[in-house]
């Protein structure tokens, strides 16, 4: 494969291209399941070789292409607004002045932060009716928005900026606000990773790909939860425990405060909560591809330039040390970096225990027969 790294940087509607560009960096999501989502950031060294300057503003519009895998069409890897310009001098003599910029954006989520939500009451709704009020009262262009799972409760009058209003409601449903690419806002359900899964499957990675050197994973104790209390309807409580876990590891646990309005909705939450937690799992935390390398093949390349939050991947034949058997996870988060000769993305990923929801009777198709299900099921199996 030859694959040429062709990057354009367009700024308040002027293209910088690669003879201007020294490096550049995006990043995207949160490092793992339990974060918090955060403003995509996008670093651009742009380099002054003619004493010219740059007529860039704060809050200008940052759309960053790279070349696909063919070399025949832009892939868009962020879209944002400029936060920030840097300069400065790298030679200075009596006849020749070049200097770099460095121009930091940020996607939409750095808007929600600085956009005031909640002054006004909120009716008792889904979770993803609750978001996407949120996310109109805050005027963000808005991605898909998940059908909501849990209902909540009336919400009184509580201004706070929108990011922190979206993230809340998100998590208490067990899902994720998530940025595009293109300058959207969307909601994924608890649910959203498993259709994904349905549809397309784990995306697998060859491990030929991945930078050994540099790969993480992590086994951490403090995942684990195996007696939860779900506050609801105000100061109700109910609980559910893994009697399992609990004799393997003690009793480790943890009560969450909710707005969700119904026992029946706290039962399903505290449920689901001890699905993903009873047990730790092993995650890969971080680890690198170099898109540059002249083996990897188009199919791979193009989808980590089309990376997005959330993508199920597997990785077969990893180092014992990393993980004893194959990986299958969700990205949670991701870099791309690139200069003139080199290129990458570092992946950042949890199990797809901490993601993945067990089916229930009433997610399941109301046409669905016993003869259209795999001869072969079984239930150790089936997850």
């Amino acid at each position: 494969m030859t694959w040429n790294i062709v990057a354009s940087v367009t700024i308040d509607g002027v293209a910088y291209t690669n003879d201007a560009i020294g490096a550049l960096s995006v990043d995207f999501g949160r490092n793992n399941v339990w974060d918090q989502q955060r403003a995509s950031v996008a670093t651009v060294r742009l380099i002054d070789v003619n004493n010219t300057g740059f007529p860039i503003d704060i809050n200008d519009p940052v759309v960053i292409k790279i070349q696909n895998a063919t070399n025949t069409a832009d892939i868009t890897i962020f879209t944002g607004t400029v936060s920030q310009v840097a300069g400065s001098m790298r030679v200075a003599t009596a006849s020749t002045d070049v200097a770099t910029v460095t121009v930091t954006s940020v996607g939409p989520f750095a808007n929600l932060s600085r956009s005031p939500a909640g002054t006004t009451i909120y009716p008792s709704e889904t979770e993803s009716a609750r978001i996407q009020r949120i996310l109109v009262e805050a005027d963000a262009n808005i991605d898909v928005i998940d059908s909501g799972i849990y209902t909540l409760m009336e919400r009184p009058v509580n201004p706070n900026d929108a990011l922190t209003l979206v993230n809340q409601y998100a998590a208490m449903a067990t899902g994720a606000v998530y940025e595009t690419t293109v300058n959207t806002i969307g909601y994924a359900s608890e649910q959203r990773r498993n259709t994904d899964v349905t549809n397309n499957g784990y995306f697998a990675i060859d491990p030929v790909y991945i930078s050994v050197n540099n790969i993480q994973s992590q086994r951490n104790l403090s995942d684990v939860i195996n007696l939860i209390n779900i506050g609801y309807n105000g100061s109700s409580y109910t609980g559910q425990s893994n009697t399992s876990s609990i004799a393997t590891y003690g009793t480790i646990g943890g009560t969450y405060g909710t707005e969700i309005a119904t026992l029946a909705d706290a039962t399903t939450l505290a449920g689901v909560y001890l699905g993903m937690r009873s047990y730790p799992k092993t995650s890969i935390s971080a680890f690198d591809i170099r898109l540059d390398n002249p083996n990897i093949n188009n199919t791979t390349l193009n989808k980590m330039l089309n990376m997005y939050f959330g993508m199920p991947i597997s990785i077969t034949g990893l180092p014992v040390s990393i993980t004893d058997t194959a990986y299958q996870g969700f990205v949670e988060g991701w870099n791309i970096s690139f200069d003139s000769v080199m290129a990458k993305i570092t992946i950042r990923s949890t199990d797809k225990t901490y993601s993945y929801r067990s089916s229930r009777w009433m997610d399941t198709l109301a046409t669905l027969q016993w003869n259209a299900v795999g001869a072969t099921l079984t239930w150790a199996t089936y997850d």
